[in-house]
């Protein structure tokens, strides 16, 4: 700063007056005479996100609650607020959060959430503006839950920001969607980085969105994005070490089912969802312990679904209906349906609905004989693209998108029992692009991560189908799976297909590269299974099995582990042996049974790790590094301890601060009076003056400091002044 007070003699008249003006508005003090102190808040502005974690007395079932937020901050120097997300165990996702008055004591707030009546209270313990992380504690009025929560500054306002990656996780070679605001402006070779690994090429770009291949050699960790404008981390971090379920059947959900034929999951695999055909209920199922959170009516039957790939959404096709806008924490209706016409006649068709990896665009299949695919744009809930109505004979059942979103394809059956057809359409125009045939009754789609092919199930011939997108080509022959074939998925990996296999009671899994099939796992006698969705991750696999037990089976055998910080400091915990926990953000794993799991909980630089705690499993050591074993789902406790007090308002010096003081001698001064007045009738009345007065306060003292001490520079600025007291107030010297 000292160099640009050396320019103030020097300038042309009009600008040494704007700089000046700029420099003084402030005044002197904390808001009236120049004898009692201010408060500021430490510098918060920006986005932020990272973990919560506590307990709910509320509902003791669900034992120990951990999820993820973010909140962008808009900050003044005595308030600061901004929409917040709170995804996880969570009922109520949205909200607003506020500072409380500023005070002497530590820096506290609120998140009010429409739809909940409780407000979330909140305490900074820890904060380091520096590196842009922070600690805390909360709680809740209504349930008595209390927690702590911990995360980092991913961006500045006005910059890029990351909203999610889709998807969550992936290896090596596969193609990502990163969604945010402010994308464009890349700047250079290692605009996105993996974990510090730059992406080899991006394969599109704009300011909302980026499609880019995970690069060799990328591990998980978060993403990085540089632009002309800034740099911003992802909000989650991105996982690397996704993998494929054993064939191993494990628990099962049943509560309030007679057909669940439709599933889901969510981006963060915390939450899974089931659409139950038959009673018409659509329910919302934590994974970890399986425990029904809500279940509600859907006015029709439903036949698919899909969750959005930001977490925030649930979209379900319902005969007769339409599509549903749910909430996807809990079920609640959001808006009135879209109104598209969906009508299976009683054909199988759980993956009759599709989103794009960017969460712009969603497919809905009618499933009806000459019906039609309809492409509806989120945004604005309208019809953007329609697929030409198929042949009399012909229905379309499955649909998905390729993994960069630029391809959508549709199982086009044929309902004289002839072969059926892949039909390959630009999403945008609703134009197709090739066709190839398949086997008869084609009804579950599904593509593969880096986007090279697509499976399709043929349900009357007991076959599944793979189309190369490169060559346009259906691989002979197809690969024989069990009978009636229905639903189907790829795991994240890419490297194994599951196919729910109706009429023999079975699941198929078989090499995505070969078509070899590995394993087909009996469900039980009685079994009818319709649906298959696989956990981000890749740790297990749902199954919707619609016969004489009606019920969600998890095929992979794992138990949870969850990882959770408290205290009042900062500090993070990763799996040292095996991938999966770098909390951080990767705070919950699905692991098998048995698997042992070491734990290193590090402190950060002003803050101690002070032991462990949580359920039986976790142990009381006080050493940082524990080994856990998953009998049993497990919830592990790290306490860290601030070696620094809490963060606090800023103090505002009393007097002899400010350019205007220096300049005039005295924050008694007519000319100070006016200025100070101005400030504080106009400039902290908006949002935009309260950051001007924040950033006037941090740098003023120095630049003040120098112009007490030199006359001529002093008569400068007041003359430099004069002209802007004299429009805020032509008459100063009545001012007092």
């Amino acid at each position: 700063m000292t160099s640009l007070v050396k320019l103030l003699p020097t300038m042309h008249w009009r600008a040494g007056w704007i700089f000046a003006c700029a420099l003084a508005l402030g005044g002197c003090g904390g808001g009236g005479g120049g004898s009692s102190p201010g408060a500021t808040l430490p510098d918060l502005s920006g986005v932020w996100a990272g973990a919560w974690q506590g307990d709910d007395p509320s509902n003791p079932s669900l034992g120990l609650v951990s999820g993820t937020w973010e909140v962008v901050i808009n900050q003044g120097t005595s308030s600061a607020s901004g929409p917040g997300t709170l995804l996880g165990d969570i009922d109520c996702m949205d909200g607003q959060m506020q500072t409380n008055p500023l005070t002497q004591g530590a820096v506290t707030g609120v998140l009010n959430r429409p739809g909940c009546p409780a407000t979330v209270n909140w305490t900074l313990t820890a904060l380091d503006v520096a590196s842009g992380s922070a600690a805390g504690s909360w709680s809740n009025t209504v349930t008595n839950g209390a927690g702590t929560l911990s995360g980092m500054r991913i961006a500045r306002l006005g910059g890029p920001r990351i909203e999610f990656i889709h998807p969550s996780g992936a290896r090596p070679g596969a193609i990502v969607t990163l969604g945010g605001q402010s994308l464009s402006g890349l700047a250079g070779a290692n605009a996105l980085l993996f974990n510090g690994t730059p992406a080899a090429s991006l394969l599109s770009s704009d300011a909302t969105r980026i499609v880019a291949r995970v690069p060799v050699g990328a591990t998980s960790g978060e993403l990085q994005l540089t632009t002309s404008s800034g740099v911003a981390l992802s909000p989650r971090a991105f996982s690397t070490d996704v993998t494929a379920p054993p064939a191993v059947i494990g628990n099962a959900f049943s509560q309030g089912l007679v057909a669940p034929a439709a599933l889901a999951v969510s981006p963060d695999g915390r939450k899974f969802y089931v659409g139950d055909r038959v009673n018409g209920t659509v329910s919302v199922v934590r994974s970890s312990t399986r425990t029904l959170l809500n279940s509600v009516a859907s006015g029709g039957l439903p036949r698919s679904m899909v969750a959005s790939p930001n977490g925030k959404r649930l979209y379900v096709a319902v005969t007769g209906v339409g599509v549903l806008v749910l909430d996807a924490a809990s079920a609640v209706q959001l808006e009135a349906p879209i109104t598209v016409a969906i009508n299976d006649q009683g054909r199988d068709n759980p993956q009759g609905l599709a989103i794009s990896p960017d969460g712009r665009l969603l497919l809905v299949s009618s499933g009806t004989a000459s019906g039609s695919v309809s492409v509806l744009r989120l945004s604005d809930r309208s019809l953007l693209a329609s697929l030409p109505p198929v042949a009399a004979f012909e229905a379309p059942l499955g649909v998905a998108f390729s993994a960069d979103g630029q391809l959508a394809f549709v199982a086009v059956a044929k309902l004289n029992n002839s072969a059926g057809r892949l039909q390959v359409f630009d999403p945008l125009t609703g134009n197709p692009l090739s066709s190839a045939a398949v086997g008869i009754l084609p009804t579950g789609v599904a593509a593969s991560p880096d986007g090279a092919l697509v499976f399709i199930t043929n349900q009357s011939d007991d076959t599944v189908s793979v189309y190369d997108t490169t060559t346009g080509i259906v691989a002979a022959p197809p690969v024989a799976v069990g009978t009636a074939p229905t639903g189907i998925a790829l795991s994240p990996d890419g490297a194994q297909v599951y196919v729910a296999n109706r009429d023999s009671a079975s699941l198929s899994r078989f090499a995505a590269s070969s078509g070899a099939v590995a394993t087909t796992l009996p469900l039980g006698a009685g079994a009818a299974p319709i649906a298959v969705v696989i956990h981000p991750q890749g740790s297990t696999a749902l199954v919707g099995d619609t016969g004489t037990g009606p019920r969600v089976l998890e095929i992979g055998g794992t138990r949870t582990l969850t990882v959770a910080r408290a205290g009042s400091g900062i500090g993070s915990v990763r799996s040292t042996n095996l991938a999966g926990i770098d909390c951080g953000t990767l705070c919950q794993a699905q692991l098998p049974i048995g698997t042992s799991v070491s734990l290193d909980a590090v402190a950060d630089t002003h803050s101690t790790f002070s032991g462990w705690s949580g359920d039986a499993g976790c142990g009381s050591s006080a050493a940082p590094g524990i080994t856990v074993t998953l009998a049993a789902s497990l919830g592990c406790v790290a306490t860290f301890t601030s070696n620094t007090p809490p963060p606090t308002p800023q103090n505002v010096p009393a007097s002899g601060c400010f350019i205007a003081t220096a300049a005039f001698g005295s924050p008694m001064a007519a000319e100070v009076v006016v200025l100070r007045r101005f400030r504080d009738e106009r400039l902290m009345q908006s949002e935009a003056g309260r950051n001007f007065v924040g950033w006037y306060y941090r740098y003023s003292p120095a630049i003040a400091n120098f112009i007490r001490e030199r006359d001529s520079l002093r008569a400068a600025v007041r003359w430099a002044l004069w002209p802007l007291v004299w429009l805020v107030n032509p008459s100063p010297a009545a001012a007092s």
